[in-house]
Parts: C-alpha cells; sequence; structure tokens
C-alpha cells in the first residue's frame, strides 16, 4: 500500500490531487534534512501538507459557524477550534520536517531502515493539548462536577505524556511507559463511560453523549495500535506512520470539533448552563432575569458577577413586603471588604 493510494482513498479516489502536490517539486528536505535514519520522504511530507490543509479548511468552516451564532451560545465552537487550529500548526510543523528528534529503535524489521528512527514529539504535545479539550467537551454535557471533569481531563493528558515518554526511550523499557498510557487510557474510559454517564440521563443528552463517548474511546484506542506499530515496534516506515496517525486524527479532532460544533445549535445550553456570559458562567434562573435587561445598561451597585441585579431590599435597607424595614446601617458595616 503506498501513500498515493491512501491518499486517493482519503480524498474520493482523487490520485490526482496528490499527483499535483508532487509536481510542485516539495522540496522540505533540502532546506530541513533528515535527522534519522528512517525520517519522513517527500511523499510523507505532502501528505503531511495535505492534512495540514484540510485542518486549515475546517477551522475556517467553524470559525464561519461561530460568527453565525449568539455570542452567549458559543461555547462549544469555542472548544472546536483549538482542536482544529492546533493540529493545523503541528502537521505544518511535521510536514516541514520539524517538531522531531532521532531515537535509536529497539527491533530492526526487514524492510524498515536503518538504526534510528523520527519521533515526532511534537506530535505528543498537541494530543496533551487536544485530548483533555474533548473530555471537557463530552463532559459539559453531562451534571457531572467540575471534580470530576478536572481529574478526567488530567487522565487525559496523562497517557499521551506517557507515550511520548516511551517513544523517545531507546531500551526496552518503553513498554513501561505503554503499560502505564494503558492504565490512564482505561481509567479515562470509566470515568467517561461510567461515572458520567448516570449524570448525562439527568439532562437528557444520553443519546449524543453515549455515541459520541464511545467512538472517542474507540478511536484513542487504535492510537496505541499505531503506537505500536511505529515508535515501539518499528514495524511501519515513517510515511506509514504519518497516514496512520493522519487518518486517526482527521476522524478524531477533525470530525468530532465540526461534529460538536453543528451539535451547539441542538443542546439546551440554558439548561446545561453553558450560557456564556462576559462575567462567567450564569445559570438558568439568572438568564432567564438577564434576557430582560437592556443591553448595554450599567450594572447595579452590588449586583452578582453574572449580571443578576440584586433585590432592592437588599440595596435599601429594607427587607420584603411582608418584613420589617432592616437597618441599613448595620447591613452596610456587615458588608466584607
Amino acid at each position: 500500500m503506498t501513500v498515493e493510494s491512501v491518499v486517493g482513498g482519503v480524498f474520493g479516489g482523487d490520485e490526482e490531487l496528490f499527483a499535483n502536490i508532487q509536481a510542485r517539486k516539495n522540496t522540505v528536505l533540502n532546506t530541513n534534512p533528515a535527522i534519522a535514519n528512517n525520517n519522513i520522504t517527500i511523499h510523507g511530507s505532502s501528505w503531511l501538507w495535505a492534512v495540514t490543509a484540510l485542518y486549515g479548511v475546517l477551522f475556517f468552516i467553524v470559525l464561519a459557524m461561530a460568527m453565525e451564532t449568539r455570542h452567549r451560545q458559543r461555547v462549544y465552537h469555542y472548544l472546536a477550534l483549538p482542536l482544529l487550529i492546533i493540529p493545523t500548526i503541528v502537521y505544518y510543523t511535521m510536514a516541514s520536517n520539524l517538531g522531531a528528534t532521532g531515537v535509536p529503535v529497539e527491533f530492526r524489521r526487514r524492510g524498515v531502515t536503518g538504526r534510528t528512527r523520527e519521533v515526532f514529539w511534537v506530535r505528543y504535545i498537541e494530543w496533551t493539548l487536544c485530548w483533555p479539550i474533548i473530555s471537557l467537551a463530552l463532559l459539559l454535557m453531562t451534571a457531572v462536577g467540575w471534580s470530576t471533569i478536572l481529574v478526567t481531563m488530567g487522565l487525559a493528558a496523562l497517557f499521551p505524556i506517557m507515550l511520548l515518554s516511551g517513544a523517545v526511550t531507546r531500551t526496552s523499557y518503553k513498554w513501561g511507559y505503554f503499560v502505564f498510557a494503558l492504565v490512564a487510557y482505561f481509567l479515562l474510559a470509566y470515568q467517561l463511560l461510567h461515572v458520567a454517564r448516570s449524570w448525562a440521563r439527568r439532562y437528557e443528552t444520553s443519546k449524543w453523549y453515549l455515541p459520541l463517548t464511545a467512538y472517542i474511546i474507540f478511536m484513542w484506542a487504535l492510537y496505541f495500535i499505531s503506537w505500536g506499530l511505529s515508535e515501539g515496534g518499528n514495524v511501519i516506515s515513517n510515511d506509514g506512520e504519518s497516514v496512520f496517525y493522519g487518518v486517526l486524527d482527521i476522524f478524531t479532532k477533525g470530525l468530532f470539533g465540526v461534529t460538536f460544533a453543528y451539535l451547539a445549535s441542538m443542546l439546551d445550553l440554558k439548561r446545561l448552563g453553558l450560557m456564556m456570559h462576559d462575567h462567567g458562567r450564569i445559570t438558568c434562573e439568572e438568564s432567564s432575569h438577564y434576557d430582560k435587561v437592556r443591553p448595554g445598561t450599567a450594572p447595579t451597585p452590588g449586583a452578582r458577577d453574572s449580571g443578576y441585579e440584586p433585590n432592592t431590599s437588599e440595596t435599601a435597607g429594607t427587607a420584603g413586603p411582608a418584613g420589617p424595614a432592616g437597618p441599613a446601617e448595620q447591613t452596610t458595616a456587615t458588608a466584607p471588604v
């Protein structure tokens, strides 16, 4: 299987696109030469340029969708945008044959050249940044607490760090880091599929949460297979590795980002407590009240950060209609500085 055939399959059988890219004489390796025996070739670089362009197009599509959405309803758009712009930068770096280091391989396979392999450490930085964002986007559809969200995001950042540690290790001890990554992955899957699942029912978002979560967990599992065939076992070449990871990234971060930007219009963001505001996240009750406030009106002194105006009894020093008058001086004296 060649890189050309894979590119043709991804772009609907149009191998002419790849031929045109090749015809432009990619000279990346002349400017940034190979750093290892098993390095990406011009074919692999051209594939990475194509993925860079695809991510760039998807970024501007989601950006246009965000501009057409009310400002207070863009929370998922703002989560989707970094899932697209960060890979765009990273794939530009890898297509330029940068952000990598040469690592001596543990296994020397027939058909895979040399004793050293190019490992793109910049790819793992992207995973460490993007996978917690994916976890956050999923968990915001549920009623789980922030402590659960933070722990889950930490696990999503931990297992790519462990894979990076294994990828740059020269000896068989790299498989110890692989095991640590698997442990973090299974804990992450437990958090997303078991702990948060019941909380998704509370907001009646299970019909979206469960399929999306199962899809992401399955795609993340494929990364372990790709790692075992490339940085771990040195079975496939760097060009094959680039194609494998590239397809996984497109169907994980690329597809996921666009899907969530589209799904935002179907979610009840007010009920989820995800309506955005200049002063922070606001609740359903505050949102209903704020909708009635004329835009541009200065907030009342003493109002909460959400823009919710306090009761007149809080500012005038009087109780409600049924209660006695309260001393304004005492309220002022006991107010926190």
